[in-house]
């Protein structure tokens, strides 16, 4: 094989490879709807758009507040740390994780308190809607460095 073939295929190989690892950067946003069935029960139980608090990003991961975790992109339970409105802290709140280029974003859409009910909810990760904290040095699509207590902001609708 000529010198000049071998150049081509590699280059073609690395910029494959290229295209393989920044097109993981970025997941499509989970189609994921706030019901105004959703936001008017959040409102009976004193959970409004705009209030904010702070969770533990994935509920079972050991370790304290103070702590960074490697989490990946997909399902996450995280755990409420304060409460907001009637949703007492320990709450766990089943949704999506993705990176949104360099950003990690959540929706999170169903609560579960610790006496048992099960309840639809509308909370997104970071301090505010749209949602989203930045990610730590050392992250990858596969692998996201973050800390384990973040903020959230309940949200009427997911941007």
């Amino acid at each position: 094989m000529r010198l000049h073939q071998k150049l081509c295929l590699g280059a073609s190989a690395l910029a494959l490879t290229a295209c393989a690892i920044l097109g993981k950067e970025q997941t499509a946003t989970p189609k994921q709807t706030c019901t105004p069935q959703t936001v008017e029960l959040m409102k009976k139980l004193g959970v409004e758009a705009g209030q904010k608090g702070s969770m533990l990003l994935e509920a079972e991961l050991p370790g304290g507040p103070q702590d960074y975790g490697v989490y990946r992109q997909g399902q996450v339970t995280s755990r409420l740390e304060t409460a907001v409105g009637t949703l007492p802290a320990g709450t766990l709140v089943d949704g999506v994780l993705w990176m949104d280029t360099g950003k990690v974003q959540a929706h999170y859409t169903q609560a579960r308190t610790p006496d048992g009910q099960t309840l639809p909810v509308c909370l997104v990760l970071g301090s505010s809607a749209p949602g989203g904290v930045y990610a730590e040095a050392g992250t990858t699509p596969s692998s996201i460095n973050l800390p384990r207590s973040v903020p959230f902001t309940v949200v009427d609708t997911f941007q």
